[in-house]
C-alpha cells in the first residue's frame, strides 16, 4: 500500500524528535538551573570557576580569547543560569553556545563599544550609636565575602556604589555588636545604621578577620587612633587621666617632662602640633602649668593623631594634627555624670531637645585644690575650670548643624601684693559647622569657627598681655566616586591677629616701648584623591596651596648682618606688606601583600606661617609668645619622607606596625644666649635661624581584643638641629633629642566589675647644657661653656598603676565606680633641671646666684617635679 507524503513528514519529525529532544531538553535544564555567585573585580578566568562551581557545568574555550585585565565585578541570589552567563559574557567581550552538555566560549563579534556596561548603584547614609544617635567615626561596612567596603567618615557618613544586585553587608565598631543587612541595590537606597554597645563585655570585639583587613588597608600610616574607651583605663593622675598623658605612650611622640602637656613629634618643635576641638585650633592645651590637660576625656567621642602622612585638609603645622571631636548628645535620653576627687571635679549632662530631632552635650570642671594651701597661703587663689558645650540639630535628611564652645581659664593670684598680681590664662574655641548631603555620592561640610589664647602677668600693679585669635571659614568636599575612588577638595579663608606681648591700657609705662602687632590673612585650597590602582595598590595623591597676606596697621624693624636694628618701616593702615605662597603636595601608596599585611610609603611637604617663641625648656613656663612670619621671619618648611609596615598574624589577636621617618626642616629659630624677649620690640634680632633633620624607627604591638589588653612601643630617633651662628656653626641635639623610648600598658579585666591596668614609660634624658668646667675669679666660681646641649639629664622612667571598681552590681542606665591611682609607684625622682651656680650656706640653705664672699665648693643641685603620687576618684553616669 503507498504511504501518503503527509504521513512520510510525521514519521520524519518524530524520528528527529527522538533524536534531538534529549539534547534540547538537556540545554534548556542546564540554562534554567539556579546559583547564587558573588564576583568583585574577578578575573575571567575567576568568574567561569565560580560559575561552573555553583552550577556543575563544564567549559570549555581557547584561553588565548580572555583577556587577562578584564574585570568581572556581578551578584545574584537565586538566578538563573542563562543570566550569569549573559552578564560575564557581556562583560568579558564573549558569547557563548551550549554543545553537548558543555558552555562553549568564543570571542563576541562586533566591537568593543558594543559590551554591555553593567549597572551601578549606589548605598548611603550614616552609622550610629542606636542608644543615643550619635555618629561613629571610623565604622567598617564590608560587602561579606569580598574585601569591597568602606569606613565611615568623621560624621558617620558613608558612601559605596557597587553593581546592581543582591548583597549581604556586615556593618562593625570596636565596642559595639555587629549587625549583618541584606540589600537588594537595584536603584540608588539611602540605609542608615544603628549599632548596639556592647554592654555584656565591652572588652570582647567581635570583629572579624575581613574586617580587620579593611580597616587596615583603609588606614593611612603614622596615624594614632584612640577611642575614649581606652583612655579611661589608663591610670589616672591626681584624679584625671590626660589626653595628653595617653598620646604620650604611643611612639613618636615625645613627653616634655613632669609637670608639662607639652610634647614633640618625630624631632619637631612643641608648637609644630595642631590640636583641634571640633576642627577649631586650641593654642594652649594645658591646665595648671601643664599638670593637667584643657581636653576632657568624658566629653572626646574619637581622637586621631596624624604624625605623617598629614591630609591635605590640615595645614599650618609641621609635625602633627591632634584632631578631636567631641560627644554630640543622646537624642533618645536625657543622662548626666560626674565624678569628684580631691583635686578635681566634673559634671556632664545630656538629652534630646526634640527627640530624634536636636540634642545638647555640656560638661563641666574644676580644679580642688585650696585644701592644699589655705592654711599656710591664705593670700593666695589658685584655681582652673572649662566647659564643653555642644547642640546637635537635624534640620531634615540630607543637613545637620553642629553648635559648639570650649572655654578654659586658669588663674593665680597673690592678694598680699595686688589685686592684679599673678599670673592667668584662658582658652575660647568655637564652631558652626553644616554638614550637607548634596546626593547619594558627595557630602560637604561648611565650617565657620574662632579661637582665642589670652595671657596675662600681674606685678606691682603692671599687667603684661599676650594674645593670638582666629577665624576661620572653610568648605570641604567628599565625593565617594566608587569603592576604589575618594576625592577630597575644599577652600577657605583664615584670618589671625598677633599680640606678642604689651602692657595693658590701665597699666601702661612709658619707660617700656610697645611690641608691634600683627594680623595676618590665609586664603587656601586642597584637593586629594585617593585610588586603588589594582585591589593589592592603592596611592593617594594631594595639594595644598596656601596664600599668606600680612597686613598693617604694625611697625616694622630691619636689622643688618651683627643683628643690629637700621632702619624702622610703619604700616598706618590694613594694607598689605608681605606675602608668601607655596605647594604642599603630599602623595603616598599603600601595598597589600596578602590578606593582612600592608606597606605604606608617604612624602610630603608643609609650611608653617606662625610660630611660637619661647627661650625657656622650663616646664612651667607659659611666656610664650606667638608671631607670624614676615621680612625677617621666613616661614618654616619641613619634607617628610616615612616607610612603614602593619599586619596581624593569623594565629594571633595582635596588631603590629613599623615605621622609618626621615624629615628635613627649614628655617626653624634658636635663639641668642640670654636672649631678652619680654617687652623688646626689636625681639627679632634675637633670634637665629638654621635647619633641622630628624629620623627614627617607631615600633608598635598592639593587642585591643580579650579580657587583657594593651600595647608596647618602641622608638629610637634622633632630633638635630645645625645654626651657624649657634655651637661654632656644628650639630647639636635638641632638647626634645630622645634617642631612646619605650612605653609599656597592661590592662586586665578581672571580671565584669573590676579592672586593672599599669603603664611603665622610659626615655632617655633630655639634652641640656652643663659647663665644661670652672675657674676661680676674684673669688668666684665661674662656669664656661663650649658647647650647645653637650650633656643630658638623667634618664627617664616611672611606672603607674590603677584599679577601678564597679560598685553597682547589675549593668543598666545607671553605674557609679571608683578608681584607685598611684602615680610613679616606685617614687622615681625625675628631675627637670640641674643647676651648677648654686652654692650651699652654714644652715643648709641654697643661694642663688653664688655671691658669698669666700665662695664654698659648688654644689650641683637638682629639682623634681613629682614622686609617688596617690589618688581616688568617685564617678557617677545616670
Amino acid at each position: 500500500m503507498p504511504v501518503s507524503k503527509k504521513k512520510i513528514i510525521r514519521h520524519l519529525a518524530f524520528l528527529v524528535l527522538m533524536v534531538t529532544g534529549p539534547a534540547v531538553l538537556s540545554q534548556e535544564g542546564l540554562l534554567a538551573q539556579r546559583i547564587s555567585v558573588r564576583l568583585v573585580n574577578a578575573t575571567v578566568g575567576e568568574a567561569i570557576g565560580k560559575i561552573s562551581e555553583a552550577a556543575g557545568i563544564h567549559f570549555s574555550y581557547n584561553s588565548s580569547i580572555i583577556e587577562k585585565k578584564r574585570k568581572i565585578t556581578f551578584s545574584g541570589i537565586d538566578i538563573l543560569v542563562s543570566e550569569a552567563l549573559d552578564t560575564l559574557t557581556a562583560q568579558a567581550g564573549l558569547e557563548y553556545a551550549i554543545i553537548e552538555g558543555q558552555v562553549v566560549l568564543k570571542k563576541k563579534k562586533g566591537k568593543p563599544e558594543n559590551i554591555v556596561v553593567p549597572a551601578k548603584f549606589t548605598l548611603n547614609g550614616f552609622v550610629r550609636d542606636k542608644s543615643g544617635g550619635e555618629g561613629l567615626i571610623g565604622a567598617t561596612l564590608l560587602v561579606t565575602g569580598t574585601v569591597t567596603g568602606v569606613i565611615t567618615n568623621s560624621y558617620g557618613f558613608y558612601s559605596i556604589t557597587l553593581e546592581k544586585g543582591d548583597y549581604s553587608l556586615k556593618v562593625s565598631y570596636i565596642g559595639f555588636l555587629s549587625r549583618e543587612y541584606s540589600i537588594a541595590l537595584y536603584q540608588d537606597e539611602k540605609l542608615d545604621i544603628f549599632l548596639e554597645e556592647n554592654t555584656a563585655l565591652l572588652r570582647e570585639v567581635t570583629v572579624n578577620a575581613d574586617e580587620d583587613n579593611l580597616a587596615q588597608q583603609r588606614e593611612q600610616m603614622s596615624l594614632v587612633s584612640i577611642r575614649p574607651q581606652s583612655i579611661s583605663r589608663m591610670p589616672e593622675f591626681a584624679g584625671e587621666v590626660g589626653l595628653i598623658r595617653t598620646l604620650q605612650t604611643f611612639p613618636g611622640i615625645t613627653p616634655h617632662s613632669d609637670g608639662s602637656s607639652f610634647f614633640f613629634v618625630r624631632g619637631g618643635n612643641k608648637d609644630q602640633n595642631l590640636v583641634l576641638i571640633d576642627e577649631a585650633p586650641v593654642f594652649n592645651h594645658s591646665h595648671l602649668f601643664g599638670y593637667y590637660s584643657v581636653i576632657n576625656p568624658e566629653a572626646a567621642r574619637d581622637i586621631k593623631v596624624y604624625k605623617g602622612d598629614i591630609p591635605v585638609r590640615y595645614g599650618d603645622r609641621l609635625s602633627s594634627v591632634v584632631d578631636i571631636y567631641t560627644r554630640e548628645g543622646n537624642m533618645n535620653r536625657f543622662g548626666a555624670g560626674g565624678m569628684i576627687s580631691p583635686f578635681l571635679y566634673g559634671l556632664q549632662a545630656e538629652g534630646p531637645l526634640i527627640k530624634e530631632k536636636s540634642s545638647f552635650y555640656l560638661s563641666y570642671r574644676h580644679s580642688n585644690l585650696s585644701w592644699l594651701y589655705r592654711k599656710e597661703l591664705p593670700y593666695v587663689d589658685l584655681y582652673y575650670f572649662d566647659i564643653n558645650a555642644k547642640l546637635n540639630i537635624k534640620l531634615n535628611k540630607n543637613n545637620r548643624l553642629y553648635f559648639t564652645l570650649f572655654h578654659g581659664k586658669d588663674f593665680l593670684r597673690n592678694t598680699e601684693i595686688g589685686d592684679r598680681s599673678g599670673i592667668e590664662w584662658d582658652n575660647r574655641a568655637s564652631t558652626l559647622r553644616w554638614n550637607h548631603i548634596y546626593n547619594n555620592k558627595l557630602f560637604s561640610n561648611l565650617l565657620i569657627s574662632g579661637s582665642l589664647y589670652n595671657y596675662y602677668l600681674g606685678l606691682t600693679g603692671l599687667v603684661w598681655n599676650s594674645k593670638i585669635s582666629n577665624a576661620n571659614l572653610k568648605m570641604d568636599f567628599s565625593w565617594y566616586i566608587s569603592p576604589d575612588n575618594t576625592a577630597k577638595f575644599g577652600f577657605g579663608l583664615s584670618g589671625y591677629g598677633f599680640n606678642p606681648g604689651n602692657l595693658t591700657a590701665d597699666s601702661v609705662d612709658s619707660y617700656f616701648n610697645k611690641v608691634p602687632e600683627y594680623q595676618s590673612q590665609e586664603v587656601f585650597f586642597h584637593a586629594e584623591d585617593e585610588i586603588a590602582l589594582t585591589p593589592a595598590l592603592s596611592v593617594k595623591i594631594g595639594l595644598r596651596l596656601p596664600v599668606w597676606i600680612n597686613r598693617g596697621p604694625t611697625s616694622l624693624y630691619f636689622f643688618d648682618e651683627e643683628y643690629l636694628p637700621v632702619d624702622t618701616l610703619v604700616i598706618r593702615n590694613d594694607s598689605s606688606y608681605s606675602a608668601f605662597v607655596n605647594l604642599d603636595p603630599r602623595i603616598s601608596l599603600k601595598y597589600r601583600l596578602g590578606k593582612r599585611m600592608a606597606f605604606n610609603l608617604s612624602y610630603g611637604i608643609i609650611h608653617q606661617y606662625f610660630q611660637m617663641l619661647s627661650n625657656s625648656i622650663s616646664p612651667f613656663s607659659s611666656f610664650e609668645v606667638w608671631v607670624p612670619a614676615g621680612p625677617n621671619i621666613s616661614p618654616q618648611r619641613a619634607a617628610q619622607f616615612a616607610l612603614g609596615c602593619s599586619g596581624s598574624p593569623d594565629a594571633l589577636p595582635l596588631e603590629f606596625s613599623a615605621e622609618f621617618f626621615y624629615k628635613r626642616m627649614f628655617n626653624q629659630i634658636d635663639y641668642e644666649p640670654h636672649a631678652s624677649l619680654l617687652l623688646n620690640p626689636l625681639y627679632e634680632g634675637e633670634l637665629r635661624f638654621g635647619k633641622a633633620r630628624s629620623y627614627g624607627i617607631e615600633m608598635l604591638v598592639r593587642k585591643d581584643k580579650g579580657t587583657v589588653t594593651g600595647w608596647i612601643s618602641y622608638t629610637w630617633s634622633r632630633a638635630l638641629r645645625h645654626f651657624e651662628s649657634l655651637n661654632g656653626g656644628k650639630e647639636y641635639p635638641a632638647y626634645y633629642d630622645r634617642p631612646h623610648q619605650i612605653s609599656v600598658f597592661v590592662s586586665y579585666q578581672a571580671s565584669r566589675r573590676s579592672d586593672f591596668s599599669a603603664t611603665w614609660i622610659y626615655y632617655t634624658g633630655s639634652a641640656i647644657t652643663t659647663p665644661a668646667g670652672f675657674y676661680n675669679y676674684n673669688g668666684y666660681t665661674v662656669p664656661y661653656y663650649d658647647g650647645v646641649n653637650n650633656d643630658r639629664m638623667p634618664d627617664y622612667h616611672r611606672l603607674d598603676l590603677s584599679f577601678q571598681f564597679r560598685l553597682n552590681k547589675k549593668e543598666g542606665n545607671f553605674s557609679h565606680n571608683l578608681a584607685f591611682g598611684v602615680y610613679n609607684f616606685y617614687n622615681r625622682k625625675n628631675p627637670v633641671s640641674i643647676n651648677f651656680n648654686k652654692i650651699k650656706t652654714a644652715d643648709g640653705k641654697f643661694i642663688v646666684p653664688a655671691d658669698l664672699f669666700g665662695t664654698s665648693e659648688l654644689v650641683v643641685t637638682r629639682k623634681y617635679v613629682l614622686t609617688i603620687m596617690p589618688s581616688i576618684t568617685y564617678k557617677l553616669k545616670i
